[in-house]
Protein backbone atom coordinates (compact mmCIF):
# COMPACT_ATOMS: atom_id res chain seq x y z
CA UNK A 1 0.00 0.00 0.00
CA UNK A 2 1.32 3.45 -0.94
CA UNK A 3 1.47 5.99 1.86
CA UNK A 4 1.62 9.68 1.02
CA UNK A 5 1.32 12.87 3.02
CA UNK A 6 -1.18 14.34 0.61
CA UNK A 7 -4.01 12.71 -1.27
CA UNK A 8 -3.07 14.49 -4.49
CA UNK A 9 0.01 15.56 -6.40
CA UNK A 10 0.07 19.02 -7.94
CA UNK A 11 -1.68 17.49 -10.95
CA UNK A 12 -4.77 16.53 -8.94
CA UNK A 13 -3.93 12.81 -9.10
CA UNK A 14 -5.53 10.93 -6.23
CA UNK A 15 -3.00 8.67 -4.57
CA UNK A 16 -5.39 7.14 -2.04
CA UNK A 17 -8.26 5.45 -3.88
CA UNK A 18 -10.12 5.09 -0.56
CA UNK A 19 -10.61 8.86 -0.30
CA UNK A 20 -12.97 9.55 -3.23
CA UNK A 21 -16.63 9.33 -2.31
CA UNK A 22 -19.64 8.25 -4.32
CA UNK A 23 -20.87 11.15 -6.42
CA UNK A 24 -17.40 12.72 -6.76
CA UNK A 25 -16.45 13.82 -10.29
CA UNK A 26 -13.21 12.20 -11.48
CA UNK A 27 -11.04 11.86 -14.57
CA UNK A 28 -9.32 8.60 -15.49
CA UNK A 29 -6.08 8.70 -17.44
CA UNK A 30 -4.29 5.74 -18.97
CA UNK A 31 -1.17 5.85 -21.10
CA UNK A 32 -2.77 3.73 -23.86
CA UNK A 33 -6.27 5.24 -23.93
CA UNK A 34 -7.97 8.60 -24.17
CA UNK A 35 -8.84 10.13 -20.79
CA UNK A 36 -12.43 9.72 -19.66
CA UNK A 37 -14.46 11.58 -17.05
CA UNK A 38 -17.39 10.65 -14.91
CA UNK A 39 -18.71 10.33 -11.40
CA UNK A 40 -17.83 7.64 -8.88
CA UNK A 41 -20.85 5.38 -8.62
CA UNK A 42 -19.47 2.87 -6.09
CA UNK A 43 -16.16 1.73 -4.61
CA UNK A 44 -14.92 -1.08 -2.44
CA UNK A 45 -14.11 -0.28 1.18
CA UNK A 46 -10.40 -0.82 0.58
CA UNK A 47 -10.46 1.44 -2.51
CA UNK A 48 -9.02 -1.25 -4.79
CA UNK A 49 -12.00 -1.13 -7.17
CA UNK A 50 -14.22 1.76 -8.25
CA UNK A 51 -17.18 1.96 -10.60
CA UNK A 52 -17.42 5.17 -12.59
CA UNK A 53 -20.54 6.34 -14.39
CA UNK A 54 -18.99 7.96 -17.44
CA UNK A 55 -20.14 11.33 -18.72
CA UNK A 56 -22.14 11.74 -21.92
CA UNK A 57 -23.84 8.35 -21.79
CA UNK A 58 -20.56 6.43 -21.80
CA UNK A 59 -21.89 3.75 -19.47
CA UNK A 60 -20.49 2.42 -16.24
CA UNK A 61 -16.88 1.26 -16.02
CA UNK A 62 -15.22 -0.92 -13.39
CA UNK A 63 -11.63 0.11 -12.69
CA UNK A 64 -9.12 -1.73 -10.52
CA UNK A 65 -6.36 0.29 -8.88
CA UNK A 66 -3.73 -1.95 -10.56
CA UNK A 67 -5.13 -1.49 -14.11
CA UNK A 68 -2.69 1.34 -14.82
CA UNK A 69 -5.12 4.25 -14.49
CA UNK A 70 -4.42 7.55 -12.82
CA UNK A 71 -7.43 8.79 -10.91
CA UNK A 72 -7.78 12.57 -10.75
CA UNK A 73 -10.29 14.75 -8.98
CA UNK A 74 -12.37 16.73 -11.47
CA UNK A 75 -14.23 19.99 -10.96
CA UNK A 76 -17.37 18.69 -12.64
CA UNK A 77 -18.57 17.46 -15.99
CA UNK A 78 -16.18 18.03 -18.92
Amino acid sequence: MMTTRSNTHGTGELQDWQAPQCGQPVRLRHQRQEPVSGVIDMRTDDGSVIWVQLNDGGGRRLIHRDDGYQLEAAAGRD
